[in-house]
């Protein structure tokens, strides 16, 4: 297993817990604010290890701003790391599994990707480039083997919140409930998982729906106001 991310001691740290109990895991340092640490990433990763087979794309940032208090330079900041730096690891894990019997890229979107809220234009809206990207990908990757997964979660109680600025409102879910849908995923290769049934539900009502439940979330908009 390789572990990436711009908390090098963090990832330090997961990596022997890995060790200690008989895993194998080594760090390669990514940054995915810095063009030159992402660009170079598979290159480093090859050295470690001679055949990436899954691909995991899991950080990302929050912006809990409406569009009129949010900036241009913070939404360029989000898409870099939610949307920009994802697509540029898709890419070159490709590169590595067309040739050597296919492979698995693994996208954790968001719910937000589907039906987006008050606050949350500029998160959305990078989740919702991931959604299209993901299926788009899957398509163009399918005949080599490589399969395309997308995650879809609700909140999830780690750091992103504090680095955001807020606090999620109502469900929250664990890490391991992430852990076991990426675990599922890899055995299964489907298209699309969520880590919540309410989650369905609102997409269903989305597709069946969707002026009512546009509808329903400016009322209830409203009355978080008022």
């Amino acid at each position: 297993m390789i572990i990436s991310s711009e908390q090098f001691e963090e990832n330090r740290a997961v990596a022997e817990e890995i060790r200690e109990k008989g895993g194998a895991a080594v760090c390669v340092d990514l940054d995915l604010l810095d063009p030159e640490s992402v660009d170079s990433y598979f290159l480093r990763v090859h050295e470690e290890i001679p055949f990436c087979r899954v691909l995991v794309n899991n950080a990302g940032i929050g912006l809990h701003k409406s569009l009129e208090e949010s900036t241009d330079a913070e939404f360029r900041r989000v898409f870099e790391v939610n949307f920009f730096s994802l697509t540029k690891l898709c890419r070159q894990a490709m590169s590595y599994m067309k040739n050597r019997e296919g492979g698995h890229i693994i996208n954790i979107s968001s719910a937000s990707a589907r039906r987006s809220l008050a606050s949350m234009s500029c998160y959305g809206a990078t989740k919702g480039a991931v959604h299209c990207f993901s299926q788009a990908l899957r398509l163009e990757v399918a005949p080599l083997g490589i399969a395309v997964t997308e995650i879809l979660p609700i909140s999830v109680k780690t750091e992103f919140f504090d680095r955001a600025g807020y606090q999620p409102k109502g469900m929250v879910q664990t890490p391991e409930t992430i852990a076991k849908l990426i675990e599922r995923a890899i055995r299964t290769r489907e298209a699309e998982l969520c880590s919540s049934q309410l989650t369905r539900l609102g997409f269903l009502l989305d597709v069946v729906a969707p002026n009512f439940a546009s509808k329903l979330l400016e009322w209830q908009q409203r009355w978080r106001k008022d």
